[in-house]
């Protein structure tokens, strides 16, 4: 065995990336299938079936048996965060790469990532993101303090960009995660993916967590990745209930986070989403507005 790069390993003739890639699967056999067959070769991947019908199941099953892949079964649908955590117990790299089953890899994206993550002073790296359509889908934005929570509430944040919630990738606080890489040493010393949410938050968290460590987020716009927007989530709910429940973590973890500036800090950006249902019948903004205030009563 020798080092290769210090991303990689030749084992017995034969290279390896030194990374381990979980992949995330719930009732979707096709997606799952199309993001394992993009993935290199070379890494270590284990597949997480978080509670699938038994037909799924089972083409999972053998689909896994016929690549190389660990298949690992959850017997019921955990969540996100305990169905990825549950991935990474059976890794065995280095590096972690937490996958949604609803993306494509492009060719060097894994590489690129592993390449950012060379540097001690990175904690998490995040890929490009683009639609199926090819039009560019990174999100990032801003921990809610609470400057840009008063922001919101008084309108102040149509003229001071500085104080929005969403910041553009490069300058987020935080990223969104359908594919991120972590050192595994970094992964354990968080405590892994923070279990509070079942789903929906994990990403904000995981930023958060990985900053108090001192660390940074590095974003890598040529590691590009197709992701299929909440593919799995949208099977399930409406638009409507994915953006009450998607503002609900948000609240959720800033108070949970950030102690009393983030109770202060959700109390005045609730008031800003509550006055913005208020002006018109939109009723993606009265989910926001309801998931809101559900986000400011929960524990």
């Amino acid at each position: 065995m020798r080092a290769c790069a210090g991303r990689g390993r030749e084992v017995l003739g034969r290279f390896e990336l030194d990374v381990s890639i979980v992949v995330l699967a719930w009732e979707d056999y096709d997606r799952t299938r199309a993001c394992v067959l993009s993935l290199p070769r070379e890494a270590e991947i284990v597949v997480v079936d978080n509670g699938s019908s038994e037909g799924i199941r089972q083409a999972l099953s053998e689909f896994c048996a016929q690549k190389g892949v660990r298949y690992v079964q959850s017997g019921s649908n955990l969540g996100y965060a305990r169905g990825m955590n549950l991935g990474v117990r059976h890794t065995t790299r280095t590096n972690v790469i937490l996958s949604n089953n609803d993306i494509i890899v492009h060719e060097g994206a894994v590489e690129r990532l592993l390449e950012a993550l060379d540097d001690p002073a990175v904690g998490a790296a995040f890929p490009g993101v683009v639609t199926p359509s090819g039009v560019a889908q990174t999100e990032g934005g801003r921990f809610l303090s609470v400057p840009v929570g008063l922001a919101h509430a008084t309108g102040l944040s149509f003229v001071l960009p500085n104080l929005r919630i969403i910041a553009e990738p490069a300058k987020a606080d935080w990223l969104t995660g359908p594919f991120v890489a972590l050192r595994r040493s970094t992964l354990d010393a968080i405590g892994g993916v923070d279990e509070t949410s079942f789903f929906y938050g994990e990403d904000m968290r995981l930023c958060w967590a990985v900053r108090q460590r001192g660390l940074r987020l590095a974003y890598r716009p040529d590691a590009v990745i197709m992701h299929e927007d909440d593919a799995t989530a949208k099977r399930r709910w409406t638009e409507e209930e994915i953006s009450q429940r998607r503002t609900r973590e948000f609240i959720r973890a800033t108070r949970q986070m950030a102690g009393w500036r983030g109770r202060v800090a959700s109390a005045a950006f609730v008031v800003g989403v509550l006055l913005r249902a208020a002006v018109g019948p939109n009723p993606v903004r009265r989910a926001i507005a309801r998931g809101a205030v559900e986000g400011l009563r929960s524990r």
